[in-house]
């Protein structure tokens, strides 16, 4: 049976969520989770709530899902040993280190990889399972070809996002809340700049451009559950209770096979949506993702504005509507799509659809009246009834004991209890009395459903005491069934030995060469001598041409830069590109499929800036000898991994990777009549520039608004640098000034930074 995975941000929603009878629940700790602001749970607390969730059979996954500093690796042990103790059922990880620690210290707990390891297609998704993952949360960008491939290739079990927010930037790869303000993504602290106003250079337009809109996939459970998807996960650890409640609700009953209506698709539409439904990646085929009206909660279009008056010091706002509305529910006004206020509604004077509503600002006659809180669904989450535990039980009582039976799931729990009842004179107790009382269940989770009573002799049982032994019963079932519905006994195991890692690293040689300076190009003499002095030359798969092979065949520092993100199509297209590469041109690994697609070829491999490198746990886990390290650690940071490695020193930093096609949204374009031109797009802070990654898909990156440069003579000597010079002219010229620590001449209009080398990211 798939699995519905529901948000817990705090107490609030995780019982919203349990009432909405949800299978699992994901929750972060004080540490190390992606959603750092909110409210969460503590190493303090987790067990009493894993203990709550397995009592009403839903699992409980932490989420270990950001990036680990080498200083708070001692942290990390004791989130670990929190999850073992409190018996969850497994961690979602992003951060290597996480691997080995956890096959130390939490054994037992299941390891599912994160959306933020970037997985998307089966090459990644193997290298995980032969780590000990049991399961892969694949990145929103999977279309269901490639999911089909991944279970075709790996006995993974596969969790897909089917609701909620869309983050606009390839999986794991947004870098720009974290260079324009040193919060950062990977470490749980996004100030979202995707949803502030861009502008674009094609068309001149404006706007919201790369906020997307929010994912709805419940009319397509089905074709994900046929493809292979095993959980079916919604967003929204920052969302209300009444969200995460709601939104469980109606995929539950979805996944129950009852008809999905209208007013559910209202009722999803008022708790919270982005500018209306997308399908996302996977089932877009027009590229109806973004909204670039506004970048918040539209709610649902409720009626228009028929009047405004002035009345004394407030506005009294005439709307038609054939919804009910109440005092209390909120509303926000749209004019030709835009937002242009709102407020929580008080109702002045109401005759059957027409209303008179108090506002303190006015509105214009036409505007759109849309509801965004709707009180009355508000209140049905607030208090959430739980529900009940049904329980099947059998009581034989005996002068000196009482023993109860009870069959849970197909689990036989049996309590005994001594007893001293006295023979009756007279009114021996019988069993409907006994059954009555039995039955009073009351504010105690369970509901019993008697089977059986046997009374051995006529006996007197005063209420008290039988209410006394339910009592204890009671508390010795809840007991019982949170044994049943753990891990305890080794049910759930995520198979992962502690010889693994040295099983792995046995089957594949590991060819990764000593650290050294690398240089990103893509124009070049391939034919002059400056490069024999050149240990690591890193160039695009695009760019590679006869000269570039030839000049492969007799060297040994030539590696490939292949695409961050390979669908099904992609992936054919390069496995047939790589096959014909001489075996001495090495990978530069941006990805996990790349890094294991030069293990299954016997490539040397680079470990590259898009791995996110933090420490040195995830470095030695990879057999890794170079490696870029990520741009967003400081100096000292770096210096405290204890490992050389190469600083991204030069170039202008990639901060985000697009899957959709921004051209296509921007011109209204077909692929077969492509209106492609090199453009950026602009904010507050500067251009950044958009470059075009063509496979059999396109990709886009947007890059930094300044170009990285952090001087030669200001790195360790312990370490190395990494420079990128495409996109320069001149880059001979660069790439010797830049070794030779020389002055580098750029355009006076190029912005430098030195990134986040010398104040790190929080």
């Amino acid at each position: 049976m798939v699995e519905i995975l529901s948000p817990a941000g705090n107490i609030g929603a995780l019982k919203s969520a349990v009432a909405s009878r949800t299978d699992a629940v994901y929750l972060g700790l004080e540490q190390f989770n992606a959603r750092l602001k909110a409210d969460n749970f503590s190493t303090q607390n987790l067990t009493e709530w894993v203990e709550f969730c397995h009592l009403y059979g839903v699992k409980v996954y932490v989420t270990i899902n950001t990036l680990i500093k080498e200083n708070e690796l001692n942290d990390l042990d004791k989130i670990l040993i929190a999850c073992e103790n409190s018996g969850v059922d497994a961690i979602i990880v992003t951060d290597l280190a996480v691997v080995s620690k956890a096959k130390k210290i939490c054994p037992s707990v299941a390891l599912h990889a994160s959306t933020q390891m970037g997985v998307h297609n089966y090459l990644g998704a193997k290298f995980l399972e032969e780590l000990g993952f049991s399961r892969v949360v694949l990145s929103r960008e999977c279309k269901i070809e490639d999911i089909k491939e991944i279970k075709k290739h790996t006995n993974l079990k596969i969790e897909y996002f089917v609701h909620g927010a869309m983050c606009v930037c390839f999986s794991g790869g947004c870098l720009l809340s974290s260079i324009s303000s040193g919060n950062s993504g990977n470490r749980g602290l996004c100030l979202q700049p995707c949803r502030k106003e861009y502008k674009e250079s094609l068309t001149g337009s404006s706007g919201y451009l790369i906020s997307p809109k929010d994912q709805c996939l419940i009319d397509n459970l089905k074709q994900l559950i046929d493809a292979g998807v095993d959980s079916l996960k919604i967003e929204g650890r920052l969302k209300s209770d009444e969200y995460v409640g709601l939104i469980t609700e109606k995929y539950r009953k979805a996944v129950d096979g009852l008809t999905i209506d209208n007013k559910d698709y209202s009722e999803m539409k008022r708790v919270f949506n982005r500018g209306g439904f997308s399908k996302g990646y996977a089932f877009d085929s027009k590229g109806n993702l973004l909204y670039t009206k506004t970048q918040n909660h539209i709610g649902e279009k409720i009626g228009e504005v028929l009047n405004c008056s002035k009345c004394k010091d407030y506005f009294k706002i005439e709307i038609k509507s054939d919804f009910e509305l109440h005092n209390g529910d909120g509303v926000k006004i749209f004019r030709n799509g835009t937002e242009v206020g709102g407020f929580e509604i008080s109702i002045i004077e109401k005759n059957k659809n027409n209303y008179k509503l108090y506002s303190k600002i006015p509105f214009s006659r036409g505007d759109i009246v849309n509801i965004t809180l709707d009180s009355n669904l508000r209140q049905k989450f607030e208090n959430p009834i739980l529900p009940k535990i049904k329980v099947t039980v059998s009581c034989n009582i005996k002068n000196d004991s009482v023993h109860f039976v009870a069959d849970y799931k197909n689990n036989k729990i049996e309590y005994f209890e001594k007893c001293n009842f006295e023979l009756a004179s007279n009114n021996p107790a019988s069993i409907d009395e006994i059954k009555k009382q039995l039955c009073k269940t009351g504010d105690t989770p369970f509901e019993f459903e008697i089977d059986d009573i046997k009374i051995y002799e006529n006996l007197f049982i005063p209420k008290s005491l039988i209410n006394g032994i339910r009592r204890n019963f009671t508390d010795f079932l809840r007991v019982e069934i949170i044994k049943i519905n753990s891990r305890n006994k080794g049910a759930i195991s995520n198979k992962i030995a502690q010889n693994e890692i040295a099983v792995f690293k046995q089957k594949y040689q590991i060819l990764s060469p000593e650290n050294s300076d690398i240089i990103i190009t893509d124009k070049i003499d391939f034919d002059g001598e400056k490069l024999k002095s050149i240990t690591k030359i890193v160039v695009n798969h695009n760019n590679f041409n006869k000269i570039i092979l030839n000049y492969a065949k007799n060297h040994n520092n030539l590696y490939v830069k292949l695409p961050k993100i390979a669908m099904k199509a992609d992936l054919e297209i390069i496995l047939d590109f790589v096959k014909n590469l001489p075996l001495s041109v090495g990978i530069y690994a941006d990805n996990l499929y790349q890094y294991y697609l030069a293990l299954i070829t016997k490539r040397k491999v680079i470990g590259g800036l898009g791995l996110n490198i933090f420490n040195s746990e995830s470095v030695k886990l990879l057999g890794l000898n170079s490696f870029v390290v990520s741009s967003e650690l400081n100096q000292n940071e770096i210096e405290n991994i204890g490992l050389p490695c190469s600083v991204y020193a030069f170039g202008f930093l990639p901060v985000m990777t697009f899957s959709h096609c921004p051209v296509k949204h921007f011109t209204n374009c077909s692929c077969s009549d492509c209106k492609y031109k090199e453009y950026n797009l602009s904010d507050k802070y500067g251009e950044y520039k958009m470059a075009r990654i063509k496979v059999a898909n396109c990709y886009f990156e947007m890059l930094n608004s300044s170009c990285h440069l952090i001087e030669k003579n200001t790195i360790s000597n312990s370490n190395f640098a990494c420079i990128d010079v495409t996109n320069f002219e001149n880059q001979e010229n660069i790439i010797d000034n830049y070794l030779n620590n020389s002055c580098i001449i750029l355009n006076n209009s190029i912005k430098l930074t030195k990134g986040q080398y010398l104040r790190g990211v929080k």
